[in-house]
């Protein structure tokens, strides 16, 4: 089964709003009962080259998996990062392909 991916790209007012919502987002996450352990991540990315900017990376193992954390997010993610109020874009997809460099054959 292919997994299924979602990234969430904020722009925000500033470095420091980003900061503060990556802070706050890393307190909720821990708060959160993990239904999905083993079957889920979170990965946040700040822009190198503006970091009033970042990236969330969301990797599940079915849209399934998605819903739950959809009905958290509602509550407890949404509400906040429309305090902020960046500009944001969300793709969902499912991977197609994955392809890794080096190693030895």
């Amino acid at each position: 089964m292919p997994e299924i991916r979602r990234t969430i790209m904020n722009t925000f007012k500033d470095a420091q709003e980003c900061q503060m919502f990556v802070m706050i987002l890393k307190q909720k996450w821990s708060e959160f009962d993990v239904k999905l352990k083993d079957k889920f991540t979170d990965e946040i990315a700040t822009d190198v080259a503006d970091a009033s900017k970042h990236t969330a990376y969301l990797t599940a193992q079915s849209v399934e998996d998605f819903k739950i954390i959809d009905d958290w997010a509602k509550r407890e993610v949404l509400p906040l990062r429309n305090k902020f109020a960046p500009k944001n874009h969300t793709f969902t997809c499912e991977l197609d392909a994955r392809f890794e460099f080096g190693g030895e054959k």
